[in-house]
């Protein structure tokens, strides 16, 4: 997404070598990879992915890193007007699940490009974008939904609500602080929840694996 700014912390950073160190138990360099990361609203699925990626590429290992965010379908600005219409709206038919379903194939074929849909929150619109994949390794895939998503070979759970994320999410200054809002993120949070026993990593809410 056009607009997200992601600040890395040295706690991202060691999450990320402990994830990789999990991750290379099986990993081999001939193979493609794909890595689910999922979480409420301001969870670090971001920094994560991110995180994750420098660590990767400080290895020898090319990585990419999807944002769900990009295949919404609606642009952020109309969604949110769509969900206060009625918060029916609210869940996983409000995105493109599968179109990344069918990007993760492609990558797994080892195709050379893939086409995205790419939002731009500032101008709450949508374009496409042209991504080449011949020499990634590892696709990261991060979003409050991609663990309904059943392709991974690592998926990573962070078990942090948005109870938990309020004060990230106020630092964004994306989220607007309202009672609808936090009706919202309730809604999500009980989707969300589901996904947890998918999940091959735990992370808690300092960011440390608990379980694998």
């Amino acid at each position: 997404m056009i607009g997200d700014v992601i600040s890395l912390e040295q706690k991202h950073l060691d999450t990320a070598e402990n994830i990789y160190e999990k991750m290379k138990e099986t990993f081999q360099v001939s193979q493609k990879w794909v890595v689910g990361i999922c979480g409420e609203s301001g969870s670090g699925k971001s920094v994560t992915a991110f995180a994750l990626r420098k660590v990767l590429e400080e290895k020898g290992i090319t990585s990419l890193v999807i944002q769900m965010d990009d295949y919404f379908k609606l642009p952020p600005k109309s969604n949110h007007e769509n969900r206060q219409k009625s918060l029916n709206n609210v869940g996983m038919h409000e995105v493109h699940l599968d179109k990344i379903q069918e990007m993760i194939k492609k990558f797994k074929e080892k195709e050379s490009f893939i086409t995205k849909p790419l939002i731009h929150y500032a101008e709450n619109s949508v374009t496409e974008e042209i991504l080449e994949i011949k020499d990634i390794q590892v696709l990261i895939i991060e979003g409050t939904y991609v663990l309904n998503i059943d392709n991974f070979d690592v998926s990573i759970f962070i078990d942090r609500t948005y109870k938990d994320t309020y004060e990230n999410r106020m630092k964004r200054n994306r989220d607007e602080q309202s009672d609808f809002v936090e009706k919202v993120l309730e809604i999500e949070h009980k989707i969300i929840r589901q996904f947890k026993e998918k999940a091959d990593l735990l992370l808690d809410k300092e960011y440390h694996i608990i379980t694998s």
